[in-house]
């Protein structure tokens, strides 16, 4: 009876009488030991152009699952998702489940993020049947953002005067402390650098970290020379993004 249908059915389509496989829906293919079409349907999407978002994340964590319900005759198919349009073609983004089957069936399509900062990636995911392709889907993955880590030039060195305080005025003798606007859409942190040694500097403090800046002081110099440290800010994601803000004392 299910044959029967499914013939009945392929006659039905093949009366418009295409040459090929056309973008129409549903799609009919000739030359496969009889027309094969292909109708998108059922709960899931019909889209055949599928305009993913990026998530943000990074690796295995997928940012879009589309489930397709397929009506098809064709005795065997696989889901082959090409990636010759994309600006790293070796790099496998799509996952499909399952990947082949055989008449009406079931397939879901997962994306991982796009963490490319700056580029929309495209591909496609073809069904493929006796080797010939008889139905397309085109994807396009919207651009990672561009990251913002960013502290003002004038800021990344700042200077102490020996006792580390106020000399004068309202806040005389309350500890001097300096505070650091940073311009940033991702978590990042800072620490106080060890000195050529390779012993801690704890002399310089960080303290009042919130997404948007940090606070810097500074104990008072009892050594009778001049001294310098480092503070490196560097993203929590990305070590190698770092930016050094230098901190000078008088003697």
């Amino acid at each position: 009876m299910k044959k029967t249908f499914k013939y009945l059915m392929a006659l039905a389509l093949c009366a418009t009488a295409f040459v090929g496989c056309k973008e129409e829906t549903p799609y009919v293919c000739e030359g496969l030991e009889g027309d094969i079409y292909v109708k998108f349907g059922g709960t899931g999407t019909t889209d055949t152009r599928l305009l993913v978002t990026t998530d943000g994340y990074i690796g295995e964590t997928y940012a879009q699952t589309i489930i397709y319900d397929m009506y098809t005759n064709a005795d065997e198919w696989q889901i082959v998702p090409d990636y010759s349009e994309c600006y790293d073609p070796e790099h496998k983004w799509i996952e499909s489940w399952p990947s082949e089957g055989n008449y009406d069936g079931r397939f879901e399509l997962k994306f991982q993020a796009n963490s490319k900062q700056g580029d929309t990636r495209f591909a496609k995911v073809n069904i493929v049947s006796h080797g010939q392709i008889i139905q397309t889907i085109n994807i396009e993955q919207d651009k990672a953002p561009i990251t913002q880590f960013y502290i003002q030039p004038f800021l990344q060195k700042q200077t102490f005067t020996a006792s580390g305080v106020y000399e004068d005025g309202v806040n005389a003798g309350k500890t001097v402390v300096k505070t650091i606007p940073l311009d940033s859409n991702v978590a990042w942190s800072a620490r106080v650098d060890d000195d050529a040694n390779g012993d801690p500097v704890d002399w310089i403090v960080v303290s009042g970290v919130t997404k948007a800046k940090f606070d810097i002081s500074v104990a008072p110099n009892t050594t009778g020379a001049e001294r310098k440290g480092t503070i490196t800010v560097y993203q929590n994601t990305n070590g190698n993004n770092n930016i050094v803000v230098t901190v000078e004392q008088a003697a």
